[in-house]
């Protein structure tokens, strides 16, 4: 519980905080910032040149990049794929290569018959 003795301390403190809190700085504001910056280590500057061999090297990154990450033509085909071996396919399948991931499939029938091919 609070007492009257609490109250009257906690009032004291506040109006002597106060008081301290209107007073002028020992030092202006300027000097102080001058004082701590001195103390403060140097910061090493990076070389201008290191700046421009890591700009270089991200430059190369990033083409290096869109280069491996874009599209190819249709007609351009890697080495896996060049590699890779077509499924054996019936004699009525049509095949249409439209680029290196689409590939379309026809069956050719005749009507009614119950045999498919490849779907």
């Amino acid at each position: 519980m609070k007492t009257l003795d609490d109250e009257a301390l906690v009032q004291s403190f506040e109006e002597r905080l106060r008081t301290h809190a209107r007073r002028p700085g020992a030092t202006s504001a300027s000097v102080a910032r001058t004082r701590v910056l001195a103390r403060l280590p140097e910061a090493s500057r990076p070389v201008p040149w290191m700046r421009l061999a890591a700009a270089a090297a991200l430059v190369v990154v990033l083409i290096v990049a869109v280069w491996l990450g874009s599209p190819r033509p249709a007609g351009e085909r890697t080495a896996g794929q060049t590699l890779a071996f077509a499924p054996a396919l019936g004699p009525n399948v049509v095949t249409w290569v439209i680029d290196s991931r689409t590939t379309v499939y026809f069956v050719l029938s005749r009507d009614g018959s119950e045999t498919r091919g490849v779907s």
